[in-house]
């Protein structure tokens, strides 16, 4: 039989054990190429490396030839890609991620891509690795 003492001891090691495993799945990476527009994104993934590679790959999926790292993060919450083009008619692209809320992940990606001279801005993807 288990005493009580070490059957508490147990259910927390259980408890941190799975709060621990929410808590690392947490990281997520954002890709472009420059050359074609296409993007790819990756998030829910245990570690950085992880998250970038599968962003990579997603990019490659999608058409991408020359795939670049636009961000990453370990922080948990939402992520928001925005798309505009410039005055050449390329592809901008404006990423955050890890916000508390939707509406500032949005926010933030669409000021991203204005700053990096994207007109006609628009938020393509949004998610929440919570």
């Amino acid at each position: 039989m288990i005493s009580k003492k070490l059957f508490f001891t147990l259910f927390i090691f259980v408890v941190l054990f799975i709060v621990s495993s929410c808590q690392i799945k947490a990281q997520s990476a954002v890709y472009f190429c420059t050359e074609t527009g296409a993007f790819g994104f990756a998030y829910g993934y245990s570690t950085v490396r992880e998250a970038k590679d599968a962003a990579y790959d997603a990019c490659k999926d999608y058409g991408g030839t020359n795939p670049s790292l636009v961000t990453s993060t370990s922080n948990k919450g939402y992520g928001a890609i925005a798309i505009g083009t410039d005055a050449n008619d390329s592809r901008i692209i404006g990423a955050a991620l890890g916000y508390k809320y939707l509406s500032d992940a949005k926010s933030e990606a669409i000021r991203i891509c204005k700053e990096y001279g994207g007109e006609d801005v628009e938020i393509k993807n949004t998610f929440n690795d919570e």
